[in-house]
């Protein structure tokens, strides 16, 4: 009989996966567009922050409060989710 960590192994390649975004508390998710791209992608927030350059706490503020990114990393974003920006932040600017 085959243990659970055995299976992850062979259909994952990679071991047991890790949860992939953290659980929230008092937030919500202000970027759906966002969180939804890179979940389709699966994309973890650590890896979107190395690929832009700059934190995964910076990432998660983008998500899960709101915030607008800089101009030069709205770019990086929009290319690495190949989706453009009046998709990806305009709830948020209006």
């Amino acid at each position: 009989m085959e243990t659970a960590s055995e299976r992850a192994r062979r259909v994952l390649g990679k071991g047991i996966r890790k949860k992939r975004f953290r659980r929230l508390k008092n937030w919500e998710v202000k970027n759906r567009y966002m969180l939804g791209l890179m979940f389709a992608d699966d994309i973890k927030v650590s890896d979107l922050a190395e690929r832009i350059g700059v934190s995964p706490r910076t990432v998660q503020a983008w998500i899960y409060e709101g915030r607008i990114p800089k101009d030069e990393n709205i770019e990086k974003v929009c290319k690495v989710l190949k989706c453009p920006e009046e998709i990806l932040f305009r709830e948020l600017r209006n």
